[in-house]
């Protein structure tokens, strides 16, 4: 019976075929209105990491000046960055499973056997080892480089499948050397395509752009001086000794992000005791003056305060949604105004037996091809969205603009619901025919 009422609704689609154009059309203007706007919403506030949300924390300790407090919104709050005095003493200590210190700098990048001319300024990520096993990094060659790189400072690198094709035509260049500035590093691994957004562990204002295309050692950033005082936001309150590099290293400006890893409450506790006691050591030292205000923030907390989410993305789903019910309504009337052509044949149809049952069916199949239609060419208009927003926010990552399979599959059963849940009136209108009154006039 089902394939029966599907000829049927084939055929009848046929016959109305300019009117069930435009149902569809209207549909599916509506669904990839609402889609567009829900896929980059959707990808900007989603969990970036979900299998480590609950175990990786950005420690914040408050060294701030003794005169003035570090404020949010007026309330006393501790940096979001360490100073590297405290930075190299809390991966000295090794209380984590993992330390990572995200800090960066910029240089001018080439190949040994380059001219300077060929040079191109880059920017640099430098942390350590535990930065690629903790964020799930993969690889596509090589891999991480080694404990004891970090605690030595090895001038090794990982560089980005993206610049491992520009620099090595996408062959294996582990081994294989780079010039950063003056210095040389040789490749340990390169990174397989790796989309995590937002983007938490670094600056906010780069929770949704690609991660950098080099990775130092943390270490190795410190023994060789390298800092870009214009790339790399630092706060002080206290000047260095002087203007050397090595001043800031001992100064209480701040400017290194440090996460660690933890597993569950009781390694998370043990932890923020040992911030405690390591605190109030410091403290004994002449430093870190004002209330202990140490915390171990979430991504998702770190995000939040940061402001890396807009209301507007929220604003503007709300309104694609208002705007898909009116398509939708739309779509109604024309379907309504289709199926009122049809009372002779529905009181054909029920002069020869039919129920209101067996037209209720076939009308709604009829209305569901129509959304499921509908559903596939707003998937195309989806794509064709995301692909021109993508070039027009260039400043973006291009993964924010991309469609998951359950996405995909969500915009077609939302078509298709909805048509059904919208088509029930002109149905019900359309069955409600008197068969005599209708048959009189044939």
């Amino acid at each position: 019976m089902i394939s029966y009422y599907i000829k049927l609704a084939i055929l009848s689609l046929w016959k109305t075929r300019y009117m069930s154009l435009l149902a569809i059309i209207v549909i599916a203007v509506g669904i990839a209105a609402t889609m567009t706007t829900y896929t980059i919403n959707y990808m900007m506030t989603k969990d970036p990491l979900p299998s480590k949300s609950d175990s990786l924390f950005l420690v914040r300790l408050n060294n701030w000046s003794p005169e003035s407090a570090y404020k949010n919104r007026d309330v006393e709050t501790s940096p979001i960055y360490l100073s590297v005095q405290d930075a190299v003493n809390l991966i000295r200590h090794d209380k984590a499973q993992a330390q990572i210190p995200i800090a960066g700098f910029k240089d001018m990048l080439k190949l040994p056997t380059q001219d300077a001319v060929d040079a191109k300024m880059t920017f640099v990520r430098s942390t350590t080892g535990d930065f690629f096993s903790s964020f799930e990094v993969p690889f596509l060659y090589g891999s991480s480089w080694s404990k004891s790189s970090d605690d030595s400072g090895e001038q090794v690198t990982v560089i980005s499948k993206k610049l491992n094709d520009k620099l090595f035509d996408g062959q294996d260049s582990v081994g294989q050397t780079i010039e950063l500035g003056e210095h040389q590093f040789t490749v340990a691994g390169v990174l397989d395509d790796w989309f995590i957004l937002p983007r938490f562990y670094g600056e906010s204002t780069r929770a949704f752009k690609a991660p950098r295309d080099v990775f130092v050692p943390f270490q190795t950033q410190l023994n060789l001086a390298l800092w870009s005082p214009n790339l790399q936001a630092f706060e002080c309150w206290k000047e260095a000794a002087d203007s050397s590099v090595a001043a800031l290293w001992a100064s209480e400006c701040v400017w290194v992000f440090f996460w660690v890893e933890l597993k569950g409450e009781s390694q998370k506790s043990a932890y923020m005791d040992f911030l405690q006691s390591y605190v109030e050591q410091q403290k004994a030292l002449g430093r870190f003056q004002r209330p202990i205000l140490n915390e171990l923030q979430s991504p998702s907390a770190y995000l939040k305060e940061r402001e890396a989410y807009s209301s507007d993305s929220e604003i503007a789903v709300w309104l694609a949604i208002c705007f898909l019910a009116l398509c939708l309504l739309n779509a109604m009337s024309i379907i309504m105004t289709k199926f009122q052509g049809k009372a002779g044949e529905v009181a054909l149809r029920r002069a020869v037996g039919a129920s209101s049952v067996d037209l209720f069916q076939q009308y709604m199949i009829e209305t569901g091809i129509i959304g499921l239609l509908g559903g596939v060419l707003g998937l195309l208009l989806t794509q064709i969205c995301l692909f021109f927003s993508s070039q027009l926010y260039t400043h973006l990552s291009k993964s924010i603009m991309a469609m998951s399979s359950e996405l995909m599959l969500i915009t077609v059963v939302l078509s298709v619901l909805s048509s059904l849940v919208f088509g029930l009136l002109p149905i019900a209108n359309a069955i409600r025919v008197q068969p005599a009154t209708q048959l009189k006039s044939l």
